[in-house]
């Protein structure tokens, strides 16, 4: 290949979101808007706009032809009017009418709304996709210890489906973040927001003005409008929309980031397929390769935001054109990436595979510093100071650490007051007496289904 080809879309694929954002579905989307914009101006009344027009309009809507709409741009410098001329060549009777008593962000603001709304129903999808993974998970390993990490190192334990718990309950703020996230439709309204040039279009007819612009919205399913603006929408809408997409990416990095370590503590693997290879140089080698890019991925939409931040508020006045350009980067591809990275994550965790053994071993072996706690609180109830019994654990758990490392009960039992606890209370090594709530916590989520 002998030009530049983003890697979004090619090595990082979204199916479905790339149809949405494509040239193609963008310009029929653009030449429905006129289509439907000329129909409602008839309805109301506006006799300049026949029949014959709007048909021709139809007619040639899907004909596209991208070296002539290109041409009129290199020579025009205008995006829109490139579109406007090459659609009216087709038609000499709908071009005579088309973008009647509209401006370009009509088209752009309003398209861009459009296929947002969509995009957001597939992301929607996923997500919930993602959140029954974790689910499934939480509920199959919630009876099964793992040892909990404070700083990264070894603290108390908890089940392996309280960790997916603690995941989804971050998702699901997202996902609730997207149920309440309002799309509102642009709609037309002149080109500085005042609806000046539709009130002199329809003579000051108040109800026709409002009346185009409640059928509009209702013709693509909106039910929130713009009720005022400048010559677009206000940006802060993206940084909403942006956010939202940020939002789910830092809630999966977390997740991703949380495997990684588990996976360099050697208790959990990503699928790893039969021909695999971990490394180059070291043929052992299973690296969490697929999270690791999940991460990479995410810190990109994640800094988007302040990007789409930056857009919002270098806006001067009614509008400035500063916008345009990073808004046809930053708004298709969070998307499309958002698609690939509920994909593979959807992937990773459906199919970890868990080192049961190891950890196992690990929770036997650290069971000695488990059971501090249980000595402290039985030791107050007994009358001893809480203090006192704290700095005799440490004394002995840091050296046996440092020194013999003895995972039994034996270091222990060189203190005769933490003996005499541990004898008149049975404190045992058994596991599943130190997981408090949290068999039940992975059945948390219930309570919000």
């Amino acid at each position: 290949m002998s030009e530049y080809e983003s890697v979004i879309n090619s090595r990082y694929k979204a199916p479905i979101l790339s149809k949405i954002w494509s040239s193609d579905n963008k310009i029929k989307t653009m030449r429905q808007l006129w289509i439907d914009l000329a129909c409602i101006q008839k309805e109301l009344g506006l006799d300049i706009i026949t029949d014959e027009a709007i048909e021709e309009l139809i007619h040639c809507r899907d004909i596209i032809d991208m070296n002539n709409i290109k041409c009129y741009e290199m020579r025009l410098k205008h995006d829109i009017m490139a579109h406007i001329r090459s659609y009216s060549e087709m038609c000499p009777l709908g071009g005579k009418i088309l973008h009647l008593g509209a401006t370009s962000n009509f088209i752009n603001d309003n398209v861009d709304a459009i296929l947002i709304k969509s995009s957001f129903l597939t992301i929607k999808y996923q997500l919930d996709c993602l959140c029954d993974e974790i689910k499934f998970n939480s509920e199959k390993y919630s009876t099964i210890p793992t040892i909990a990490y404070t700083h990264l190192q070894p603290a108390q334990l908890i089940t392996i489906g309280r960790r997916f718990s603690m995941w989804l309950q971050d998702l699901l703020l997202d996902n609730q973040h997207l149920q309440f996230l309002k799309i509102p439709f642009r709609g037309i309204k002149g080109t500085v927001g005042t609806e000046d040039t539709l009130l002199k279009l329809f003579n000051n007819d108040l109800k026709k003005c409002d009346s185009l612009n409640d059928k509009l919205a209702l013709n693509y399913n909106f039910t929130d409008k713009i009720a005022v603006c400048g010559q677009t929408y206000s940006r802060k809408y993206d940084v909403e929309y942006i956010h939202a997409l940020s939002s789910i990416c830092q809630s999966i990095y977390k997740m991703m980031n949380d495997i990684r370590l588990l996976s360099g503590k050697m208790e959990v693997y990503e699928d790893f397929k039969e021909e695999q290879v971990g490394s180059s140089a070291m043929p052992y080698k299973k690296n969490p390769i697929t999270c690791e890019k999940i991460c990479s991925l995410c810190r990109l939409v994640i800094n988007h935001e302040q990007n789409i931040t930056q857009t919002y508020i270098n806006q001067w006045l009614e509008r400035s054109l500063d916008d345009s350009a990073i808004k046809r980067i930053i708004i298709p591809e969070c998307f499309l990436l958002m698609e690939y990275i509920l994909d593979e994550s959807v992937k990773v965790i459906k199919n970890l595979q868990f080192n049961f053994n190891h950890i196992n071993t690990s929770v036997n072996h650290h069971m000695v510093n488990i059971v501090s706690e249980e000595i402290i609180i039985n030791g107050v109830k007994m009358g001893y100071s809480r203090q006192d019994i704290h700095e005799r654990l440490r004394n002995i758990l840091t050296r046996n650490i440092l020194t013999r490392n003895d995972p039994s009960f034996n270091c222990l039992l060189t203190d005769n007051i933490i003996e005499t606890i541990i004898n008149n209370n049975n404190i045992t090594f058994n596991p599943m007496n130190y997981i408090g709530r949290s068999i039940e916590q992975c059945f948390i989520h219930k309570e919000t289904d």
